[in-house]
């Protein structure tokens, strides 16, 4: 018996050996990926950025946040170094960033629209890199997006991971008010507990409409630090955001209350709660400092929630904004879930 057991033995270690020339040979053929384009989605013309190592690695597709507020040039500041390990898809949603350059008034802007443009993606990006499942994140409002996408297209996924993921904005509203008015009787801050009543009457001075209720609101957790954590990477950020030329001219506001109007106000009444299971690994991340919408609403949401497998992450150092503030853990975690569901 031992000639068969050789036999055998060189037979798979041929299989082996000619597996690894095979995986060798695509990489040799596969390239670096970095790509800037606009792509039709919807029927509007939306920028797209694609950069990645190589062109065999996962695809990991990421839903910006606001609604409005492009993540393009944060991810190439603070996250370059993901693309190691995956083709980074940054998408300007309709409405703002370099697709609102392009076209400042889509015809067609709304969440349900959004939803659709990222199907519409996630199919364009499955064909260019020739894969069955991409990753899909998303981020503060861009989790609004992911959230859905991920309960109807479970298919499309390996896995969805969500960022400041919003669950519902009431809940989110009360715990962040109820943290912002501790915060001003501690520090006996009179005039934001003037401001704080004058929010909860709906005064028309600071909030005649929803948009500016939340920003009267914003205000008082930038006051607070209750948003970024810490001033300097406040500052680093705002740098990210005029660094390259290509958004060094951007008006980040204008184009913001651009989105927020189109969208009517809608994303100020956002309750997915009644999402109850989903058929793909589920990551939610939030900062233990995110007072904008905290981590403890989408936490509570996630132990309910039936998954294939599912875990929260908190950054001890983070607001609302992990990607930015803890950039080194962001890039580590996201390579980590992205290197064991691929495998």
């Amino acid at each position: 018996m031992r000639p068969l057991l050789l036999i055998v033995s060189i037979a798979l270690a041929c299989q082996t050996q000619n597996k690894e020339d095979r995986q060798k040979t695509s990489m040799d053929r596969a390239e670096p990926v970095q790509e800037k384009l606009f792509i039709e989605l919807g029927g509007e013309e939306q920028y797209v950025e694609m950069t990645g190592s190589s062109s065999d690695l996962p695809v990991l597709l990421f839903l910006h946040g606001g609604p409005g507020w492009p993540q393009t040039p944060h991810l190439r500041y603070f996250n370059a170094d993901l693309a190691r390990d995956m083709i980074v898809v940054s998408w300007d949603q309709a409405g703002c960033g370099q697709s609102y350059l392009r076209n400042p008034n889509p015809e067609k802007l709304s969440t349900e629209s959004l939803i659709n443009d990222a199907h519409e993606l996630t199919q364009y990006l499955k064909e260019r890199f020739s894969t069955e499942k991409i990753f899909l994140l998303g981020f503060s409002y861009g989790s609004v997006i992911g959230l859905q996408l991920a309960e109807k297209y479970p298919g499309d996924y390996h896995a969805y991971i969500g960022v400041s993921q919003i669950i519902n904005t009431q809940d989110n509203w009360d715990r962040s008010m109820q943290w912002i008015k501790e915060q001003a009787v501690s520090r006996e801050d009179t005039a934001a507990l003037r401001q704080i009543k004058r929010i909860e009457e709906r005064d028309p001075s600071v909030c005649k409409t929803d948009q500016q209720c939340f920003m009267s609101k914003y205000e008082l957790l930038v006051k607070y630090n209750g948003t970024i954590y810490k001033e300097e990477i406040a500052n680093e950020i705002a740098k990210a955001e005029s660094y390259y030329p290509d958004y060094k001219e951007y008006d980040w506001f204008e184009a913001y209350n651009y989105t927020s109007s189109r969208l009517g106000g809608k994303q100020f009444y956002t309750d997915l709660s009644s999402i109850q299971s989903l058929d793909i690994p589920v990551y939610f991340m939030a900062g233990r400092h995110d007072w904008n919408l905290p981590g403890s609403v989408a936490e509570a949401y996630l132990e309910t929630l039936t998954a294939e497998e599912k875990a929260f992450i908190w950054f001890e150092n983070s607001g609302h904004e992990p990607p930015e503030e803890e950039p080194e853990e962001f890039n580590r975690i996201i390579s980590e879930i992205v290197k064991e569901k691929s495998s």
